[in-house]
């Protein structure tokens, strides 16, 4: 069993972790759902003080880490946990003099939270004397998920969510093409008894491969015209910011609702809603951009969509006749 703290050192780790459970109060107490959605500029250098501050509390936990190396070097342990809280202090202090209807304070917010919470187990870790060195190495980790890709300023708060929004939108269409090249082949050994536990294999029948397939062009143009927005981002103010991410937020709903439409046992009511639903979503987006491409890609739309209408009263038509 280790040995006792220093009573100073003690007191030191005590005070650290309350200071900075009052400085997180402060911020949590904040939240940009209660204010205006219009944004402001964001004060000129305030990201790049805040990329200063999250590297010297990194560099401070490092420093804080090396003096617990037994011996512990006590003052130098106490000086460190005083500059911990004081740079958590002066972070927070950064997100709360930006735009709190801002995506950047939402962006930073959401960072600090999670290093604080990293901070104030590594805090327990030193005071229980036990291995200090993988909790060091989470709050690290915790800082550096905040550092990397930091946005700075709203715009590249705008790009950094949009991109996360790419990424599933992504993720969908990959799925869709999974579900058309799925063959459900039943001499694949791999297969053999997965169909009875209900685990996959199901495939489209003759008619729901031939409607996702007539319905693919029109979902790979609703996955170009999202992954192309951010090229006309500098045509926005600021105070558009919001309302775009949010017509962002509901394409991604919406695109996911078209896609699950496809798999094996479709509706086809579902699927006409799902989509009529994703093209208006996609007009919304489209109208917030002014280009010559855009206006080409809403030609296109057109095209594709009364395609889509004439096969499906086509199929009608002849379900009719039988």
């Amino acid at each position: 069993m280790p040995d006792p703290l220093d009573p100073n050192l003690q007191k030191a780790l005590t005070e650290s972790q309350k200071i900075i459970l009052i400085s997180l109060k402060a911020l949590t107490s904040q939240s940009s759902s209660s204010h205006s959605s219009s944004s402001s500029s964001i004060q000129s250098g305030l990201g790049d003080a805040f990329q200063q501050l999250l590297n010297q509390l990194r560099q401070s936990i490092t420093v804080l880490g090396l003096s617990f190396n037994p011996p512990i070097t006590i003052k130098a342990a106490i000086k460190e946990l005083n500059k911990i809280s004081e740079n958590i202090g002066q972070l927070i202090s950064c997100i709360l003099i930006s735009n709190l209807s801002s995506l950047l304070f939402e962006e930073w917010k959401f960072g600090i939270i999670n290093i604080i919470e990293e901070v104030i187990k590594h805090i327990k870790v030193l005071e229980n004397q036990d291995d200090y060195l993988s909790s060091t190495g989470k709050v690290w980790e915790s800082i550096d998920n905040l550092l990397n890709d930091l946005s700075k300023d709203e715009q590249s708060a705008l790009r950094k969510k949009w991109k996360i929004h790419q990424s599933t939108v992504k993720d969908a269409w990959s799925e869709f093409k999974e579900i058309l090249e799925n063959q459900g082949d039943s001499e694949d050994p791999l297969n053999d008894g997965w169909d009875e536990l209900d685990l996959g294999g199901e495939e489209l029948s003759e008619d729901e491969r031939k409607r996702a397939e007539a319905a693919k062009p029109l979902l790979a143009l609703h996955q170009i015209l999202h992954a192309t927005i951010p090229r006309f981002i500098n045509q926005l103010t600021e105070d558009q910011y919001r309302p775009i991410l949010a017509i962002s937020t509901n394409f991604v709903d919406a695109y996911d609702d078209a896609v699950s439409s496809m798999h094996p046992g479709q509706d086809e009511p579902e699927i006409e809603e799902a989509l009529i639903q994703l093209e208006d979503i996609s007009r919304q987006l489209a109208g917030k951009i002014q280009d010559p491409s855009v206006d080409k890609w809403v030609e296109r739309l057109e095209i594709e969509q009364k395609k889509w209408e004439e096969r499906r009263l086509d199929l009608k038509t002849l379900k009719n006749a039988l």
